[in-house]
């Protein structure tokens, strides 16, 4: 049997987006560092929603279309966390499968919202 997905380098963070994200402009700013190289997104206001039984964030898709212009080197996904309670996370997920790379220095106003810390780095991985 063929591989049928590979992953490249992951951090999950710790902050349950499940049900409703507010977004205002308090806390749109959203900042990291891929391979010591920061990135600025800037997310639009709105109320956002994540659906665990679907596996649908729109908080998702909007950092990913904030995103989408600025070329940084990640995907953005949706996370299941499976602890004493179910929760779902922000993954940021780097584009390159084989290598190796450094995700880190999440700051910026929507971090506490969106991110919070580093709940797990997984290296690249089929």
């Amino acid at each position: 049997m063929g591989i049928i997905a590979t992953y490249g380098q992951q951090v999950w963070g710790s902050v349950d987006i499940h049900n409703q994200v507010t977004i205002t402009t308090s806390n749109n700013t959203f900042t990291f560092n891929v391979d010591g190289t920061p990135y600025t997104i800037n997310l639009p206001n709105g109320t956002y929603n994540t659906i665990r039984e679907k596996h649908e964030s729109e908080l998702v898709q909007a950092i990913t279309t904030a995103a989408s212009s600025l070329n940084i080197p990640v995907v953005f996904r949706l996370g299941g966390m499976h602890y004493d309670y179910n929760y779902n996370v922000l993954i940021i997920e780097h584009t390159d499968k084989e290598n190796e790379h450094v995700l880190d220095n999440f700051t910026g106003s929507a971090n506490d919202t969106l991110f919070g810390i580093i709940k797990f780095n997984l290296p690249p991985r089929d």
